[in-house]
């Protein structure tokens, strides 16, 4: 009985992975389905309260709702993000936006896939966070050339690790407040031992970067740049996550490693076979400035810190409540479609040709409230007390795991992220849980609770919310199926080496830290 309640509330998200990954369906079709079997599910099987019909239609209602609501500023991310690609498309400017990377950054376009692929999504994860960081970087890669399923799964994969602390330090602040009430630990024991996790993710993730874009031969002159890239990039991540704190980690490491990484490819140079050179056309004439050309990409780096860190420093009472106002995420939508406006203006667009962008980009993104929806609704109904399933879930996993607890920590984080869509969600629905599991099994609760946090910002990788957003903002809506075999490895393999270090801490190394 116990076996079949595991398997009757894991079945939700198999319906999703077989739908998408194994049935090659788009995620538009199989994320309704999901959502019909969930919610059968929470009607019959796990009405775990013994709610009569009309109640449970209560429940449901307002979870539908509340999924609708929540999709649509999604959707408005999405159209902002949308409206930059279209804009830089219909102008002529993406040209002159790859010669200006390019001169930045080298030729060699390896070394363009790292720095906009996982150097700028850590920056925006830091600087903004609620998937702003994927909703950016696909188009910007799409923009350099790269191929936009290739685009999308380096753009995930390059914010699996900053959503540990996200905007601001808030996954690691608020997700670890249980921790911190009952007197356990502190937020910046919680930064520092997730960070000395995160710094072998940031290490190898520019190879599997180049391995997904380009396969073996990408490799070729190319290590020693990949292993600089890893190296600065994870070792700023551990000193910012273990002697400055949560807030700035995230966006400092993001631009510190980009400044790094620059300065690298200027004083070494690289070998670039000629199959990874970017080659800049014959003859070309450039039709803007390099400001110009990037300037919805300038305004964003300079508007999304100024007004998340600015606006608390002004009213420090009401300044974050204040831009919570309509959830956090809304204010993120915001500035990306005014920075859309205002690098439209900076390009000189015609009022009736943004109109026409905006009505284009309305007709790719409709599709995606469907899917949006049905993902969150889904979410909400799993994770409902009315249902159980996703405690039920988790609590099946702690309770096999025994001495291989830690490890099932780091599952639980991203099983917890892969429904939520948010570390945080993840953090704070388990938080508690694995406090009282350790102190039960006598293992440390920081480092247990590293797992979980590391494990939560690794599951948005995979996570159908965030590779439909992704998809949508590149016009790839119904292929999350190559995305998602592109993702599935690189999370199985960071997954695997997160569960060993995660044991690794807990029984080894760092069996007192913070006791």
């Amino acid at each position: 009985m116990e076996f079949l309640n595991f398997l009757l509330a894991v079945s939700p998200i198999v319906v999703v992975l077989a739908g998408i990954l194994v049935m090659k369906k788009p995620a538009m079709k199989v994320a309704p389905v999901a959502l019909i079997w969930t919610m059968f599910l929470a009607f019959t099987y796990f009405n775990i309260n013994g709610l009569a019909f009309k109640e449970n239609v209560a429940v449901v209602d307002a979870l539908l709702w509340k999924g609708i609501k929540e999709g649509l500023k999604i959707v408005f991310m999405v159209f902002g993000a949308f409206v930059i690609l279209n804009t830089l498309k219909r102008t002529g400017a993406i040209e002159d936006v790859k010669n200006t990377v390019a001169q930045v950054s080298g030729q060699d376009r390896r070394v363009q896939l790292i720095i906009v692929g996982m150097m700028v999504p850590i920056f925006l994860e830091g600087a903004a966070g609620a998937g702003a960081p994927a909703a950016i970087a696909a188009p910007f890669l799409v923009a350099l050339g790269f191929d936009p399923i290739t685009a999308i799964a380096v753009a995930l994969l390059g914010d699996a690790t900053p959503c540990s602390w996200g905007g601001a330090g808030l996954t690691t602040i608020n997700g670890g407040a249980a921790l911190v009430e009952a007197g356990i630990s502190t937020n910046a024991l919680n930064s520092a031992m997730v960070g000395r996790i995160h710094m072998f993710g940031a290490l190898i993730i520019p190879f599997i970067m180049v391995g997904l874009a380009f396969g073996r031969k990408g490799y070729k002159g190319i290590i020693p740049y990949l292993c600089y890239a890893g190296v600065t990039t994870g070792t700023v991540m551990f000193l910012l996550s273990n002697f400055v704190g949560p807030e700035v980690t995230s966006m400092g490491t993001g631009l510190i490693s980009i400044i790094l990484s620059v300065l690298f490819v200027k004083v070494v140079p690289i070998k670039t076979p000629e199959e990874f050179k970017y080659h800049h056309p014959e003859n070309a004439r450039r039709n803007y400035g390099a400001f110009r050309a990037m300037s919805p990409y300038i305004y964003m780096l300079i508007l999304l810190p100024l007004i998340r860190y600015g606006v608390p420093a002004i009213w420090p009472e009401t300044g974050f409540g204040f831009l919570c106002t309509f959830g956090y995420i809304f204010w993120v939508d915001c500035v990306i479609f005014l920075c859309g406006l205002l690098g439209a203006a900076t390009l000189k667009v015609k009022k009736d040709e943004l109109f026409e962008i905006f009505r284009m980009t309305g007709n790719n993104v409709l599709p995606v409230m469907i899917t949006m929806g049905s993902l969150l609704v889904m979410a909400y109904v799993m994770q409902s007390s009315t249902t159980g399933m996703m405690s039920l879930i988790a609590g099946d996993i702690a309770a096999l795991a025994g001495t291989l607890y830690p490890a099932a920590a780091v599952l639980i984080g991203s099983l917890g992220s892969f429904i939520t869509g948010t570390g945080l969600g993840s953090n704070i629905m388990f938080a508690g849980m694995h406090t009282e599991a350790a102190t039960a099994l006598g293992m440390n609760p920081i480092t247990v609770f590293a797992g979980q946090n590391a494990g939560a910002s690794l599951g948005n990788l995979i996570c159908p919310n965030n590779t439909v957003a992704a998809c949508a903002t590149v016009g790839e809506v119904g292929n999350e199926s190559k995305v998602m075999k592109k993702t599935l490895v690189a999370f199985v393999i960071i997954l695997a080496v997160y569960m060993v270090l995660c044991m690794l801490y807990t029984l080894v190394l760092f069996p007192n830290f913070g006791l």
